[in-house]
């Protein structure tokens, strides 16, 4: 929960956690505290509350996480806005269905949601239809039909693992490099970056999938040079940082 304005709303969303069996909560830079209200609202999900885990930012909340979900009711009118494309829940829950790995949902203000940057620091976003007419759900019920979607019996039974967020940024590394070496220029690049990035959310991409990926370009990028040669940082997937998209 990014900066949650309201210690109810922190109370609603444990109890909906509770209720459909997930425990890890992390509030990021919260503007209340937890009090008597908010545990109120937890219900018997008190548990959930007193292990939650304060960071003070959103990229510390996601680190670590094989898959993170961003949450936005406000959907794209543009072809070209690749942050504001996402799955429904019920899209979500499927491209889970038989992997195993963690994933993280991020759910933003009460009254304004995630802003764009915090959108594309996910892997994913996922969004509830509604009416045209009033689209934005209450904080704790959107997460109770998340969370419902995503805890259906058959997303119980994993037969694979989830690809890990170093071999995605190996990935990504390896593309940027060989459009950079195309002459793409850079905030093509980034564009490019964000549409790959989303695919891979998108698809919940696996482990075997994204290793014969990375591999498949990291033998494309040593034909074109020496391997001597390879930017070093691409040696390690965490140094890896891709531009900005405009």
């Amino acid at each position: 929960m990014v900066e949650p304005c309201f210690e109810e709303s922190i109370g609603f969303v444990a109890r909906a956690m509770k209720n459909f069996g997930i425990s890890a909560l992390h509030l990021v830079n919260a503007s209340t505290p937890l009090g008597p209200s908010g545990r109120m609202r937890g219900g018997h999900a008190q548990d959930v509350l007193e292990s939650a885990v304060v960071d003070q930012t959103l990229s510390k909340a996601i680190e670590g996480l094989d898959i993170s979900v961003g949450t936005t009711a406000q959907t794209a009118h543009s072809s070209t806005n690749l942050l504001r494309r996402p799955m429904t829940p019920k899209e979500l829950g499927e491209s889970l269905a038989d992997v195993s790995g963690t994933v993280g949902l991020v759910f933003g203000r009460e009254g304004t949601g995630l802003n764009n940057h915090e959108l594309s620091m996910c892997d994913a976003i996922v969004t509830i239809p509604a009416a045209d007419a009033y689209p934005t759900l209450n904080l704790s019920h959107a997460a109770a039909i998340i969370f419902y979607e995503l805890s259906k019996p058959k997303l119980w039974v994993p037969s694979s693992d989830l690809a890990s967020e170093g071999v995605k940024r190996t990935i990504l590394g390896y593309m940027s490099e060989l459009l950079a070496q195309a002459g793409y220029e850079e905030y093509k690049i980034g564009l490019t970056a964000r549409a790959l990035t989303s695919i891979m959310g998108r698809s919940a991409i696996r482990r075997r999938e994204a290793s014969l990926l990375a591999g498949g370009l990291r033998a494309i990028l040593t034909s074109l040079s020496d391997e001597e040669q390879l930017p070093a940082q691409l040696s390690s997937p965490e140094q890896v940082r891709l531009p900005l998209e405009r």
